[in-house]
């Protein structure tokens, strides 16, 4: 009896076995002829593997070695401190052309102001906005309170362009935006700010495009017709060259080259 039990036993076993061995060379009998294991074709290319898609604005791809590539900064991706405390997010002004100025009342151009009004004034319908940032960084220039500041440009004279809290336009302490501004080698005129009323005229993109020395009024020839070929999309930015920026740099009334 238990002779015949090992027996059945060890005829189960073999029987598992065949079946078990039959089912392994169906399923290889079911993998496609043209893949072998290393993931090539028939023809001995390497399936490629897909491209990243679905990526929203602003985020990285996955350049070489596996690391994301930042997407490239732009004025738009930066903020200025608003007189009221509050951040002014520069996005705000996206799709607009921007000629940002550090005034200082007090310096020998202040004439400007008027100027950059009448600027602002006649350019808004084409997009244009000028921004202007106060600064005490040169000659002690912009004294006072950001409330008495404001009421020097906005009540005293009028003009209607956004006027940010006073700020530190180089040094160490330099606003972040100013950073970029100062570094931004499309510019070829790039380098700190060394004046009043240097200014710096952004395109539509938020790119840096052009950057005026204090001495280029904003009715000046240069200014308004850089400016209209900005708006109009025909200005080409000239060549790399020296700091400074159009127009040279002499100042007046004790003011320093820019």
């Amino acid at each position: 009896m238990r002779l015949n039990q090992s027996v059945n036993l060890r005829f189960g076993i073999v029987v598992a076995c065949a079946v078990g061995m039959g089912s392994a060379a169906a399923v290889r009998a079911q993998e496609p002829a043209n893949q072998d294991k290393t993931g090539r074709g028939a023809t001995g290319h390497k399936k490629a593997a897909p491209d990243a898609v679905g990526l929203a604005p602003g985020e990285g791809r996955v350049g070489r070695g596996g690391k994301e590539t930042q997407p490239e900064k732009v004025v738009y991706d930066y903020e200025l401190p608003g007189a009221d405390g509050k951040g002014v997010p520069l996005k705000e002004y996206k799709g607009k052309t921007l000629l940002i100025v550090n005034l200082a009342r007090n310096s020998s151009y202040n004439s400007q102001v008027a100027a950059l009004e009448k600027l602002n004034e006649k350019y808004k319908e084409k997009g244009l906005v000028v921004i202007g940032v106060p600064s005490n960084d040169f000659g002690a220039g912009e004294p006072g309170t950001d409330a008495e500041i404001q009421k020097v440009y906005k009540v005293d004279d009028k003009v209607t362009f956004p006027v940010v809290a006073r700020s530190k336009v180089t040094g160490d302490d330099e606003l972040p935006l100013y950073s970029y501004l100062t570094k931004e080698k499309a510019v070829p005129e790039n380098g700190p700010v060394h004046w009043n009323y240097t200014k710096f005229l952004i395109d539509k993109n938020g790119k840096v495009v052009a950057r005026f020395n204090p001495d280029v009024a904003p009715d000046s020839p240069e200014m308004l017709s850089t400016l209209d070929q900005v708006l109009d999309g025909r200005f080409k930015p000239k060549k790399a060259g020296g700091p400074g920026g159009p127009g040279g740099g002499g100042g007046d009334d004790g003011d320093p080259p820019a």
